[in-house]
């Protein structure tokens, strides 16, 4: 089940915070208290809506649920570590140390697990509020001659044409935002919301698709909102 609302902004603390959580009911209990403690809350409901929200919005911190139905909690961790300061609590169902481990690595710096007293989930969203990380950019290739895209370890990502062909556009860019009007007319999608929806879907297929290939990677794909996309690690012919 996906859903996506904001609250009103309240006083207090003022941090943004992005909630990922699919239990509607769970959601909507942390977005009122959390309100009412002072703090500016967006919740959805799942990894699509989490990377249309991030790459479009500022936060300070996130609090995310591992049992997403469309990707695992995990990736988007990594995602938030690699590419943005966004400080991460993970809160979910998972309770073993092996689970607690993997959630550390993927880059939660506080691990809760449900049912959370919704005071200490409030203090433990505050404490992160302040600090910072620098994401990092390691060199990707393109192998023209086989529609692949090498990460940074050496692993392999098939791609399809189109999905070859919108990186090669990015990496061509050097870090740049390549424009959206530019994106439709090379990838043949029709200037209309149907086409720039068409290309939403292509980049969430590529995240998607390097996460699953390359465990513990995130491909560096941004999306600047209202304007285009960038790829903002270095992409070299291969």
């Amino acid at each position: 089940m996906g859903y996506e609302a904001h609250a009103a902004e309240g006083g207090g603390a003022g941090l943004k915070v992005l909630l990922v959580e699919d239990d509607f009911d769970l959601a909507f209990c942390i977005e009122e208290y959390l309100a009412l403690e002072g703090f500016r809350v967006t919740k959805v409901g799942s990894a699509l809506a989490f990377y249309r929200e991030i790459d479009g919005g500022e936060f300070d911190v996130a609090i995310l649920d591992l049992s997403l139905p469309d990707q695992d909690g995990l990736v988007l961790a990594r995602y938030l570590r690699q590419n943005t300061r966004v400080r991460v609590v993970m809160l979910t169902a998972r309770s073993s140390m092996d689970d607690r481990r993997m959630g550390y690595e993927a880059g939660a710096e506080i691990y809760l697990v449900k049912p959370v007293d919704l005071q200490e989930l409030a203090e433990a969203v505050a404490k992160l509020g302040g600090r910072q990380a620098d994401p990092a950019g390691p060199a990707w290739r393109l192998k023209r001659d086989e529609w692949v895209l090498i990460a940074p370890g050496g692993e392999e990502v098939n791609l399809t044409s189109k999905e070859f062909e919108m990186l090669r556009l990015l990496g061509a860019a050097g870090g740049e935002v390549v424009g959206r009007k530019e994106l439709l007319g090379a990838l043949e999608y029709p200037h209309s919301q149907h086409g720039l929806r068409a290309i939403e879907s292509l980049v969430y297929r590529l995240r998607k698709k390097a996460a699953e290939a390359v465990p513990g990677e995130i491909l560096p794909l941004k999306t600047s909102h209202g304007l285009g996309y960038a790829f903002t690690a270095p992409l070299a012919p291969g």
